[in-house]
């Protein structure tokens, strides 16, 4: 795949983000990386710590798991709970 047609799809995945959070996502009131937090949430907090690009968010142990591309060229993993 070349890199446009993954950076659809990812945007896609994040605009779709608050359909696929889990029900205790509508507590509403929510805090960055706190319980209930939505997978959208979760690539925002990672490319605010990291200036880079989100590239793929996955559940993992209560949190997300970001892979971002920083603005210097590294793949990152960040985990955010």
């Amino acid at each position: 795949m070349n890199l446009p047609v993954i950076a659809a799809l990812l945007l896609a995945l994040i605009a779709a983000g608050p359909a696929f959070a889990d029900r205790d996502s509508d507590r509403g009131g929510r805090s960055e990386g706190g319980p209930g937090m939505s997978a959208q949430q979760a690539a925002e907090a990672a490319r605010r710590q990291t200036g880079g690009r989100v590239l793929n968010v996955k559940p993992s142990d209560g949190g997300y798991r970001v892979k971002v591309l920083t603005p210097s060229g590294e793949v990152r993993y960040v985990t955010i709970r």
